[in-house]
């Protein structure tokens, strides 16, 4: 039974610290721990003066970058810690009329919201999951990085050679790149002639592309309404962008390399999934983490967010409401990415959008329905863990016609 409550205010040097002694409701006065093992330790010590029995404190730290590593400790040790939102506690302070914020008041806060209850339990990730997540995130940070540069090299080259996009229509194919990497400009293109920049385009896209697209590009270069005034500096841009380009591609391809190996070891294999890369499944399985945690599905998409917000006040109801914008921001990007993909590809998915098509539903709320429907699934399957059944409605008919 818990009887103390703990709220630890993280920081990138100190950590402040509340305890609450929810029997006589009164708090002992608030210290400060240095982020390091000295400083954990004198956590630990001041709490074991309180009791000896770790199941006795419930610790609640803030959702911040800095708290891993105490948060890991602790749990370690065999403690209890659940987090808390930072936006719900800065909400709860000034509920209480204070209008004075320090570290220490936040400290108290955190220790006095643990009442309310509802926060997110910490418990230590499985080893596979953990490193996966950190991975996939760390990869979606370089996709992001990817797609603003090449927005820019998009800009620059209307403006340097806009007829360059015609010809190659993937900005970002090796061939794109490796020609704007080393040619800055059409001018630079004219002069090095058709046959060494067919051996450049050879060299970055072996037997796809040579003389011919090399002619092309050539005739464009001498055709071109880009600005001339401008062409040093914008030559110098664009080729210090699709080199960036082209070591972030790179860079991604041994990322998922990476990743691959990694979800391979996990129960479940990219190949047991009705669709998506290995890269997409180990982000979204990784950010689901224990799907034991989730009793039913409807808790499940309320975690991922993929739920509608409800709105009644008196005796009106939206009827329609927009779908919750809480929950996991990394997850809902991929699973409306999968939706697009599987009406696509997958038949199954396909004959149900074009059938909502045809009884006149709008295609966004379709797509948020096919969402729902591959969240189930996976929910499904990872919950039994087994891999995807393409049949699995005549087996389910099969089954119940044997009993």
């Amino acid at each position: 039974m818990t009887i103390y409550h703990v709220g630890v205010d993280v920081g990138k040097d100190r950590h402040h610290v509340s305890i609450r002694d929810i029997s006589k409701d009164t708090y002992c006065k608030a210290f400060s721990i240095t982020n390091d093992r000295s400083g954990f330790m004198e956590l630990i010590a001041a709490i074991e003066k309180l009791s000896p029995e770790k199941s006795d404190f419930l610790i609640g730290v803030e959702a911040c970058s800095f708290a891993l590593n105490l948060s890991y400790f602790l749990m370690e040790a065999g403690y209890n810690l659940v987090e808390v939102n930072p936006f719900r506690a800065s909400q709860f302070r000034k509920a209480q009329g204070k209008k004075a914020k320090t570290d220490r008041i936040d400290a108290r806060t955190i220790a006095a919201i643990l009442s309310l209850g509802d926060h997110k339990p910490l418990s230590l990730p499985d080893p596979i999951l953990d490193n996966l997540k950190e991975l996939t995130r760390f990869r979606t940070g370089l996709v992001d990085e990817r797609a603003t540069m090449i927005i820019h090299l998009r800009e620059a080259l209307s403006v340097l050679f806009p007829e360059f996009e015609k010809v190659f229509r993937q900005l970002d194919s090796a061939g794109s790149l490796a020609l704007l990497a080393v040619f800055s400009g059409p001018e630079n293109l004219i002069a090095a002639g058709e046959e060494t920049v067919g051996k450049t385009l050879l060299l970055a896209s072996p037997r796809r592309m040579g003389r011919g697209m090399a002619r092309r590009i050539i005739e464009a270069a001498k055709g071109t309404v880009g600005v001339v005034q401008k062409q040093p500096a914008l030559g110098i841009k664009t080729s210090i962008l699709a080199k960036r380009i082209a070591n972030l591609q790179s860079t991604i391809r041994e990322l998922d390399k990476q990743i691959t190996v990694l979800f391979n070891e996990l129960p479940c294999k990219p190949q047991g999934f009705p669709l998506g890369r290995a890269p997409t499944l180990a982000a979204i399985v990784s950010e689901i983490g224990d799907i034991h945690r989730f009793p039913t599905l409807k808790k499940f998409l309320s975690h991922l967010g993929w739920c509608p917000q409800s709105f009644q006040t008196g005796n009106f109801r939206l009827e329609h409401p927009r779908m919750s914008h809480a929950g996991n921001k990394y997850i809902r990007r991929l699973i409306w990415m999968l939706s697009i993909l599987a009406i696509r590809t997958v038949p199954r998915y396909r004959m149900y959008f074009q059938r909502r098509v045809g009884e006149g539903k709008a295609k966004m709320h379709i797509l948020v329905a096919v969402g729902r429907k591959l969240l189930s699934m996976l929910y499904a399957m990872l919950k039994r863990g087994v891999p995807y059944d393409s049949n699995w409605e005549e087996n389910s008919r099969l089954a119940l016609a044997r009993h």
